[in-house]
């Protein structure tokens, strides 16, 4: 069985993988949410990465698990505006989770190595354009194909939808790759260093840890009223739970998903 016939058979697995995997995001996203009361980037960062792989699943899995089933029991085939939207938001949808995921093990090294400096800088308003110049760089590459940047000679959509990047062209394929390899990169060195220093703090090796424990600064006006206010480190045991939290996510996302794509 080779690999066309493979996934043209397990479209059902894959609708059922769909609908576990938008429950699972969904609760996750309300579970961060709920508890809330004002947004700090690592949680903003997290939703939106659930955010992502709830798209994910909801259009380019469940439309590529439709098409297969519509044509095992029907006369369908795919269309060349079907496949051209399918390919868009397919690697639009994997370049922003890449992206994200990186995003995320970049913020989680920058809170631990550099807490005076991640506290003193907005990075909330950081962290917001940080997904805003991930979806339009995304979108733009991604719709490239669509629009001309493709093999001319064999079209991917010509007859049938072949989605493999290597299918669409040698210009795209070696930039898609280039990108996902560059940020499974970063984000594993990222996390390395996190892991590291929140070890290092843990254990007081050396370490100086009063340089790395920054106080509440809260802000009053003259008459006492709270304006604003820079939260504190937190416990080593917290700091630590999140640093191994965000591990798993980077080492799950390479390992399920940019690992099998390189």
């Amino acid at each position: 069985m080779n690999d066309e016939q493979r996934l043209h058979n397990n479209a059902v697995a894959w609708l059922i993988c769909s609908g576990i995997s938008l429950l699972a995001n969904a609760w996750g996203i309300l579970s961060i949410s709920a508890k809330q009361k004002k947004w700090k980037p690592l949680e903003f960062l997290i939703c939106t990465l659930a955010g992502t792989h709830i798209l994910n699943m909801a259009i380019p899995i469940t439309m590529y698990s439709v098409v297969q089933l519509r044509k095992q029991y029907s006369d369908y085939e795919w269309n060349e505006g079907v496949c051209k939207v399918f390919v868009s938001t397919f690697y639009t949808l994997s370049l922003v989770t890449c992206f994200s995921v990186t995003s995320l093990s970049y913020h989680r090294m920058w809170m631990v190595r550099w807490p005076v400096n991640y506290r003193l800088s907005n990075t909330k308003k950081q962290a917001v354009h940080t997904v805003m110049g991930i979806w339009m760089v995304s979108f733009i590459l991604s719709t490239l194909p669509a629009v001309g940047w493709h093999n001319p000679t064999q079209r991917f959509y010509a007859g049938d939808c072949r989605f493999i990047v290597t299918e669409i062209g040698l210009g795209f394929g070696l930039c898609f790759l280039l990108l996902i390899s560059g940020s499974v990169v970063v984000g594993v060195v990222c996390i390395g260093i996190s892991l590291f220093q929140t070890f290092s703090i843990q254990t007081g090796q050396n370490i100086d840890k009063n340089k790395f424990n920054v106080p509440t600064i809260v802000v009053e006006d003259a008459h006492g009223k709270r304006r604003s206010s820079i939260d504190g480190s937190e416990p080593i045991k917290t700091s630590l739970q999140i640093t191994y939290l965000i591990s798993g996510i980077v080492f799950i996302y390479d390992f399920l998903m940019g690992f099998p794509i390189l």
